[in-house]
């Protein structure tokens, strides 16, 4: 066996070991680990007289859920911690590694770290290794930076390079910013490469709240990669919210990605209200895709509230393409609160690919105010695919509205649209009454309407109600190569 062998049998052995002193109370050993006081001086305590608390340790390790356990071994370890420091270190390492232990080492190490600074770090050092665990870092130096700045600065030597000095210098840069915003960026500034960036970073971002000029321009000259990203974007983002105008000029500085994509977003939004030209300026800017499509709808919102003409204009002369489509959809649901108008404008545009999306989009915004005239005017255009689509979207809404008055509309349509009315809505009907819906399916004159109507009202009546379906379908009057249709989809 080669000597890391034989070093991890050790310390299984020592494990073991350490297990079993701790579950079992035992005749005391003849120098007793020394608890620290309050005070950071050593007390004794008797192993004996820990007896209930290893009892409530032990039994909260067996404990099967895990909120449950965590729950009571927190409070267990808190205990052992709060009567013997040394034993609940002996317990620390007889456990698990995990959350529970996670749990007790941030419990000791933040008790241990307000009495002997030093020994917390040591012990940080070596136990604090997860980027969970890391975490304590942060306590450790916002407590040292509120109680003595110079010492807690001198105190960074003790932490290794990694998570956990990050950790620190972010925390002790957020609180010295708060008491000395000159000294604090002046002392970010100037430490080595490696430990800049977290530490102006955060000071950075601290200082965001109150100045986030000075911020993008310290970022700018200090902060490389994902740090200044970062940093550019909370600044943007808090410029937005008192001038828009100015956050717009600095959305060019970011580097290409997710991060600009999300700073344009939130400013074209904010500067659409006021500025709606210089909102458009800032979305040219954006690849083309669903989130320049997602910036151009909100702008236009804003636009059609204030300017409908203007924005009509717009986007009547956008590129012909799926970007113009997408536009006139969205601005054609917003200016059907005047039908007469926006069809006036979808009908105008040259690109037919942009007029059929306007349409549709058109009707089914009519028709969540007044479904009766959206659903007869899309009757009366000559059929094909886009009039199909406006016309079931406009009925859907108005058999939510007067089923009645829905049905009886779509036994007056010509063969050429009945079929797909028929089908649409007999599937919105056939959920509340299947029985009538079919019965309603049968009267209808054009027989593709009539087969498609009952198709659709059984399928969602077999969705619903499998066994009545059936039962009706076996007793149902209808030729048998129409039912063994029906049942087929059923079948697979």
């Amino acid at each position: 066996m080669n000597r890391r062998g034989i070093f991890a049998l050790l310390m299984a052995v020592a494990l073991v070991a350490v297990a079993a002193l701790l579950l079992r109370p035992s005749a005391p050993p003849a120098v007793s680990p020394p608890p620290l006081s309050a005070t950071g001086s050593i007390t004794s305590v008797s192993p004996a007289d820990l007896s209930a608390e290893r009892a409530s340790l032990a039994a909260a390790i067996q404990l099967a859920d895990p909120r449950a356990r965590a729950r009571a071994l927190g409070q267990a370890f808190q205990a052992l911690l709060e009567r013997d420091f040394e034993a609940a270190l002996l317990a620390l390492y007889a456990l698990p590694r995990g959350g529970d232990y996670d749990t007790a080492l941030f419990l000791l190490l933040d008790a241990l770290h307000r009495r002997d600074p030093d020994r917390a770090l040591a012990l940080a050092r070596t136990l604090a290794t997860s980027r969970e665990q890391a975490v304590i870092y942060n306590v450790f130096f916002d407590t040292f930076a509120r109680e003595n700045l110079a010492t807690a600065v001198s105190r960074l030597a003790l932490v290794p390079d990694g998570l956990g000095r990050e950790n620190s210098l972010r925390a002790l840069a957020g609180v010295w910013l708060r008491a000395d915003t000159a000294a604090a960026l002046a002392w970010a500034q100037q430490l080595p490469l490696f430990d800049r960036s977290p530490a102006l970073e955060s000071a950075l971002h601290e200082l965001v709240r109150t100045d986030p000029l000075q911020v993008i321009e310290l970022a700018q000259t200090s902060l490389t990669g994902p740090a200044l990203e970062r940093t550019l974007f909370l600044a943007v983002q808090k410029l937005t919210l008192t001038d828009p105008g100015a956050a717009a000029g600095f959305v060019p500085l970011m580097p290409a990605g997710d991060t600009h994509t999300r700073a344009a977003l939130e400013v074209a939004r904010a500067l659409a209200v006021k500025n709606p030209v210089a909102a458009l300026d800032l979305i040219a800017q954006l690849p083309s895709g669903f989130a320049s499509t997602l910036a151009l709808n909100s702008v236009l919102t804003s636009w059609a509230a204030t300017a409908p003409a203007a924005a009509a204009q717009y986007v009547a002369a956008l590129p012909t393409g799926p970007g113009q489509d997408a536009a006139a959809a969205h601005l054609a649901g917003l200016l059907a609160r005047e039908p007469a108008n926006a069809l006036a404008w979808a009908q105008s545009l040259p690109a037919a690919t942009a007029r059929d999306a306007a349409l549709v989009s058109l009707a089914s915004a009519w028709a969540q105010t007044d479904p009766a005239s959206a659903t007869r005017w899309a009757s009366t255009q000559p059929a094909g695919a886009t009039v199909t689509a406006a016309l079931t979207g406009a009925l859907s809404y108005w058999v939510l509205s007067d089923a009645a008055a829905a049905r009886d509309f779509v036994t007056t349509l010509p063969a050429a649209t009945q079929r797909a009315a028929a089908a649409s809505i007999a599937q919105q009907l056939a959920q509340r009454d299947p029985v009538s819906t079919l019965a309603w399916a049968h009267i209808l004159a054009t027989p593709a309407a009539r087969e498609a109507a009952v198709a659709a009202a059984y399928a969602r009546w077999f969705d619903n109600a499998p066994a009545a379906a059936r039962t009706w379908l076996d007793a149902a009057n209808l030729p048998s190569e129409f039912k063994n249709r029906l049942r087929t989809p059923v079948a697979r």
